[in-house]
């Protein structure tokens, strides 16, 4: 069995190494099959490394955030063999909230119902179901599981990719800001809820794009739908971020000053949220964030987390949120700070933030000219980064949530800085230096 164990996820691998490299989709890229393979490889890499981390320092399988969701999927794929009908019913969420589905499967489970209710969707459930259907032919093998979460990552990566790269037209700079953040590589790369939305937020911007291109099709639609829904109930604020800095990037891709597209777009979906609250208080986006704030509050105060910092309670009013927006998005932006690394997870992302402060003063030092497209779509970059980390921030007192919740927006103000940045003005001795010119050539 152990064999087994071993051989099924290894010829697993090599089939997605081979599909990388003769399947449409990835062949359909700027970039070559090996360097697309490389990248795949180093997801795998840190899939390994979250595995051992999550085995021998954070042995509570319950709270393991890479295990829990997989151990929960036992308890419903078993049903696939003994009760199909309810496995059925279970996956596709069909008048399942009964005793008898709560007295057989639900009960065993750690993580189907949520220590907290804020009133929004419940995201496990989707990652639960997810693994339950991977199980009817993983076998229970925990790698399994791990390759194909690193798939579906992989597609929405390669699809962001090729965005970037239109945008750009510079493979080094939409390769960097896609595949080679470690934050996340690492937070993608195991059997987590951001593999899933890097999926749907892949694939959903590279559909967009082409509608605003007008190379839409009836797949583009169906595409943007499906992927819609799973932003809404994997992450909503992620998909409450981006929805604004699409629309408003559709309205000002034909304009010339886009700036005044963004503020007005931006008061009216103030003013449309302000106007939701009027009419139904139980969907007021300043509750929610109010709420949510304190539920992270009481959480870390409660288990006593070691990465947590003080912040004061918000006051269900605008204004509160507006005086505390400039702490939080400092907070997102540069933690964790130096006194704060407590954990060897704190210290790629603290290499991390001195690097984009390293590339935001290059920025500064040598800039370049960009075209209007592209200071389009680094609005949309600009846009969607702030209000992701305005959202956590004024929510999230917890250094190690910070880290992980802002991976969605890590891509986009990567790629932003990098876009601003003139390559041509680095030192000649860079610009000749050999493994500079392998690198462009490999890609």
């Amino acid at each position: 069995m152990p064999v087994v164990n071993f051989l099924f996820p290894m010829l697993l691998f090599f089939g997605i190494v081979t599909l990388i490299s003769k399947h449409r989709f990835f062949q359909n890229t700027p970039f070559s099959h090996r360097s697309l393979q490389l990248a795949f490889f180093l997801r795998m890499s840190s899939s390994l490394v979250v595995y051992y981390l999550y085995s021998e320092y954070y042995t509570e399988r319950s709270e393991a955030d890479t295990f829990k969701y997989f151990d929960d999927s036992y308890y419903m794929a078993k049903a696939f063999w003994e009760h199909p009908f309810d496995f059925l019913q279970m996956l596709l969420g069909i008048d399942c909230n009964t005793p008898y589905f709560h007295n057989n499967y639900f009960n065993d489970m750690s993580n189907w119902v949520r220590s907290y209710d804020n009133g929004l969707l419940n995201d496990n459930r989707l990652v639960i179901r997810f693994n339950a259907l991977i199980r009817i032919f993983s076998f229970g093998n925990y790698h399994v599981h791990a390759l194909i979460f690193n798939l579906i990552a992989f597609v929405g990566s390669v699809s962001l990719a090729k965005v970037f790269y239109t945008v750009s037209k510079s493979k080094l700079k939409s390769y960097l800001a896609v595949f080679l953040i470690p934050s996340v590589i690492f937070w993608s790369s195991g059997i987590f809820k951001e593999s899933i939305l890097l999926f749907a937020l892949g694939l959903f911007l590279f559909h967009f794009y082409q509608v605003c291109k007008g190379k839409g099709s009836v797949k583009s639609n169906f595409i943007l739908f499906f992927t819609m829904g799973i932003l809404i109930v994997m992450k909503l604020y992620v998909f409450l971020a981006f929805l604004p800095a699409c629309v408003c990037y559709f309205l000002a891709r034909k304009q010339e000053n886009p700036i005044w597209v963004y503020l007005g777009g931006y008061c009216i979906f103030i003013f449309f949220g302000l106007s939701i609250a009027a009419f139904v208080p139980k969907y007021s986006f300043i509750h929610l964030i109010v709420d949510k704030q304190r539920d992270f509050i009481n959480l870390s105060q409660f288990f006593e987390v070691n990465s947590a910092f003080s912040m004061d309670y918000l006051e269900p009013t605008l204004w509160s949120l507006i005086k505390a927006s400039p702490e939080a998005i400092l907070n997102v932006f540069t933690k964790p700070w130096l006194g704060e690394v407590n954990s060897l997870l704190f210290i790629p992302p603290l290499f991390e933030n001195l690097l984009l402060f390293v590339l935001l003063l290059l920025c500064f030092l040598w800039r370049k000219k960009i075209s209007s497209d592209q200071a389009k779509f680094i609005l949309l970059c600009f846009a969607f980064t702030i209000l992701v980390y305005l959202i956590i921030g004024l929510t999230t007192p917890i250094t190690g949530a910070l880290v992980r919740y802002k991976i969605p927006a890590a891509p986009f103000i990567w790629f932003s800085f990098l876009m601003i940045l003139n390559t041509h003005k680095f030192p000649k001795g860079l610009r000749k230096n050999k493994l500079y010119l392998w690198l462009h050539s490999y890609l």
